[in-house]
């Protein structure tokens, strides 16, 4: 998927253009789209759960900001909050693709949206620095409107499995770091036990040649 596309949510339209990061992310800047043209408005990163060795398979996680997993690390923060003061949305959610897949015998009032599973957005005045507060209802719901929009885009994208290999490759170095510390407790373990056995089997051969 390349050059500019449209997409309009419940509470307005954008306009965006997808990149890939540098560990297979992929990178949607925003514009809002008005009657006199268009605002941007930031980027909102979507790749898989960041978890090396995550308990719920399939999760995707929706970086609000490009750059580094830190506040302060972040560029390109999204301005999507309903109030000035609280502007900028800040941080990460973790959402379930799962959750639009309709069942077509179940009857639903409305169409099926993300859920954010920590359950609450957090917004502030400026991209650094300022304190964040949670976000207002209104700003929920239009923020996660634009993310459930994004996320059938990220599915449907052609180039996603490619991405999601890359970006899987990039956690297997940080699943090594994680488990040749554990290898190494577990070889400590094993040695200490060595030496444990070897004392108690000097002792048995005492008794045996007494």
């Amino acid at each position: 998927m390349s050059g500019t596309q449209t997409l309009t949510t419940q509470t307005g339209t954008y306009s965006y253009s997808v990149s890939e990061g540098e560990n297979g992310e992929t990178i949607y800047d925003l514009s809002r789209v008005f009657q006199d043209g268009a605002l941007p408005v930031g980027a909102i990163v979507i790749h898989p759960d960041y978890n090396p060795f995550p308990e719920v398979p399939g999760l995707l996680n929706v970086q609000f900001g490009k750059g580094g997993a830190e506040r302060d690390e972040r560029t390109d923060v999204p301005m999507l909050g309903e109030e000035l003061e609280a502007a900028f949305i800040i941080g990460h959610q973790l959402v379930n693709p799962a959750d639009l897949d309709v069942d077509p015998q179940a009857e639903k009032e409305s169409a099926p949206k993300v859920r954010f599973l920590r359950g609450h957005l957090r917004a502030a005045a400026t991209e650094v620095k300022s304190p964040s507060t949670t976000a207002s209802k209104a700003t929920f719901l239009a923020v996660q409107d634009l993310v459930t929009e994004l996320v059938k885009i990220y599915r449907a994208d052609k180039a996603t499995a490619k991405r999601e290999a890359k970006y899987g490759k990039f956690l297997d170095a940080q699943r090594a770091e994680v488990l040749a510390p554990q290898i190494k407790e577990v070889d400590d373990q094993i040695k200490a036990l060595q030496l444990r056995k070897a004392q108690l089997t000097d002792k048995l051969n005492g008794y045996k040649a007494a």
